[in-house]
């Protein structure tokens, strides 16, 4: 006899064949994604795995994602140092063959300079002067002390012809009476001499009836070579600005995490401009880092206005109408920031007990100290401990003087533009030179500096407070000075710190400037001299760029090191170990995710040709229960009442 069903028996077969469906949709999921669950529920003791696997895996593909974009980067910087070092080894060879070859018979020492006397009137010559090998002597009428040259014993032949030759046998007898400098040449009016021997602020030389031998002037041969020099030098520094301007990622890579500009300002397209710049006289390539570095912008916010006095030839001082306008805090001296601080005139150093005490200093700034009893002075800093603790001056003179301060509050340490530095003048007017060239800092926070006289029409020039002009130093690196860490895995990262201003590069440039500025041979009029001609002037120009050269190559050549990356060498192996680093991490990263990639799968995947058979089978039993479902709900008492 059939059972008619009852409710209890219903649901029991309708949850039957919801398990049967629930378990074909499961196979049909599986044969069609080959995943054993569509959520981590479904995973069962597993999923904690899964989750923790996953997490993994995306954090080093994210990893791996980002080394790709610093891959480039490196890459790119590695392509830069190679054409760097390339163009560099070829100018350093050029170089050498020039200064074993030419350079010596560039100097003034092989030249030479003639004035002759022509005037025989008393009035061209009395009280004159001539400075000859450093010593100054003046023509006289009646005075013979010292190094004056009489002239009154041969007045009676005064308008004579022969007076003017009898002047210059009084310079001769004054002068050279025993023939102690044999590369003198007296012969009757005419007087010959080594280029550099006299000084240029002789006023013997501009006076009426006083004739000046023609200036040096190179042969065909040496100025086509030191031209061709100049020209590789000029071509050379573009080169490097061409090359630590890459970018790439939308990012500037040397500019010490400045990615809205350039690290590299060289605005100059032709050697002529540049030496129309730098023209050797009274604009030089600077001479050391600070000054090479030096970015600094005043207005007349913190100066008012500025005074120009000539102080001789082309030297001018600088007066701000406020005090110390050209200064800037650089330490606050107290207990606490510096402790006790002494000055050790023998060693020529300020020491202080606090650590880190003069670390916002560095080597080339000009300090100027003030609140002291006996070294308020301005002075040039030589270099500074690791530990900000002792700071070593370069020799001056008078120099420091031993002094222990156990309570320095009060004591004051500004900076300046320091010794070398180049200052634009902008919008100043036509009446003042372009640009100036600092000589020193006075204590009283004046500027000397020189500048082409030229653009002067007064001895003291006055430039009103105005919002229109400012004074900016001429500096190649405009980029920042940021260190950036770069993680490429969990456990390692890089360090990006090779900026456009490190030592090699700054020694390549300062190198290559000096040597592509004008007058690297001397070759004005001796009239037109201030001073004494440098004696090697193109000598000691060539062979300190060369050892500069040599130096931001491999840190040899003579010179103090400057900052972490003082060398080309140093900087490619820095960017090398950093790239061969990021390659193994990239290596050791993909095994890592290709591992963890397969630890997911076995856990997460299923064969889908099993699944397709276990869901034809379920699907089989789904039909089955959906038949006996349908029976059983047909079936009612009536069918057997009749």
């Amino acid at each position: 006899m059939v059972r008619v069903p009852t409710y209890a028996s219903y649901i029991n077969m309708m949850n039957q064949t919801l398990r049967n469906k629930s378990q074909f949709e499961l196979y049909n999921y599986q044969s069609i994604t080959g995943l054993k669950a569509p959520t981590y529920s479904g995973y069962g003791a597993s999923a904690y795995s899964i989750v923790n696997f996953e997490a993994t895996l995306d954090v080093t593909s994210t990893f791996l994602e980002n080394n790709k974009l610093l891959n480039v980067e490196l890459k790119a910087m590695n392509t830069s140092m190679q054409s760097i070092n390339d163009t560099i080894s070829d100018f350093k060879t050029m170089l050498s063959n020039f200064t074993g070859a030419e350079v010596e018979r560039l100097t003034p020492d092989y030249t030479g300079g003639e004035i002759t006397f022509t005037n025989n009137e008393p009035a061209t010559y009395v009280g004159k002067t001539i400075t000859v090998d450093g010593v100054q002597y003046t023509f006289t009428d009646g005075d013979a002390t010292g190094n004056n040259i009489d002239l009154s014993g041969i007045a009676a032949d005064a308008g004579t012809e022969g007076y003017a030759q009898k002047v210059m046998d009084a310079l001769k007898n004054k002068v050279d009476p025993t023939g102690k400098y044999p590369e003198f040449e007296f012969d009757g009016a005419t007087f010959k001499f080594p280029l550099y021997t006299i000084n240029g602020g002789s006023t013997i030389l501009s006076a009426d009836g006083v004739e000046t031998g023609e200036p040096y002037t190179m042969n065909q041969d040496q100025a086509h070579n030191l031209n061709e020099l100049q020209n590789s030098a000029f071509t050379t520094l573009k080169m490097l600005a061409d090359n630590l301007n890459i970018q790439a990622n939308g990012k500037y890579l040397f500019g010490g995490g400045d990615a809205t500009q350039s690290p590299i300002n060289f605005p100059f397209k032709t050697l002529d401009e540049f030496q129309a710049y730098y023209d050797g006289v009274n604009i030089k390539f600077p001479t050391n880092s600070a000054a090479n570095l030096c970015n600094r912008t005043l207005t007349s916010a913190q100066t008012g206005g500025l005074t120009i006095d000539l102080v001789e030839g082309n030297q001018f001082k600088i007066t701000p109408d406020k005090e110390g306008g050209f200064l800037e805090e650089a330490v606050t001296a107290n207990p606490n920031t510096t402790g006790k601080l002494t000055f050790n005139a023998d060693k020529n150093t300020l020491n202080a007990t606090q650590y880190g005490a003069f670390n916002t200093i560095k080597a080339g700034d000009t300090l100027i100290i003030g609140g002291t009893a006996d070294n308020n002075k301005s002075l040039v800093v030589k270099s500074v401990s690791s530990d900000g603790k002792t700071i070593v001056f370069e020799e001056s003179v008078p120099g420091i003087a031993d002094e222990v301060l156990d309570d320095p509050t009060g004591v004051t340490l500004k900076t300046s533009f320091p010794t070398g530095a180049v200052i634009d003048l902008n919008n100043m007017g036509n009446n003042i030179a372009p640009r100036v060239q600092v000589l020193g800092v006075n204590v009283d926070g004046t500027l000397n500096v020189r500048a082409d006289p030229d653009y002067f029409n007064a001895d003291s020039v006055r430039i009103e407070d105005s919002s229109r002009w400012s004074m900016s130093t001429m500096t190649y690196y405009t980029g920042g000075d940021l260190n950036l860490e770069r993680r490429i895995s969990e456990n390692q990262s890089v360090t990006m710190d090779v900026t456009a201003n490190d030592g090699a590069f700054e020694k390549l440039f300062r190198s290559l400037g000096q040597i592509a500025q004008a007058n690297v041979v001397d070759t004005r009029n001796p009239a037109d001299i201030e001073g004494l001609i440098q004696p090697n002037r193109a000598y000691d120009i060539m062979i300190t760029a060369s050892k500069l050269i040599q130096s931001a190559v491999d840190d040899s050549g003579e010179t103090t090191k400057h900052g972490a990356n003082s060398s080309l060498y140093v900087v490619s192996a820095k960017l090398n170990a950093n790239y061969v680093l990021l390659n193994n991490v990239d290596e050791n990263l993909t095994l890592v995710k290709n591992n963890l990639q397969s630890s997911v799968d076995s856990l997460k995947n299923v064969d889908k040709t099993e699944a397709a058979v276990k869901a034809l089978l379920a699907q089989n039993n789904l039909e089955a229960s959906y038949s006996v479902l349908q029976n059983a709900l047909s079936l009612s008492l009536l069918n057997y009442i009749d």
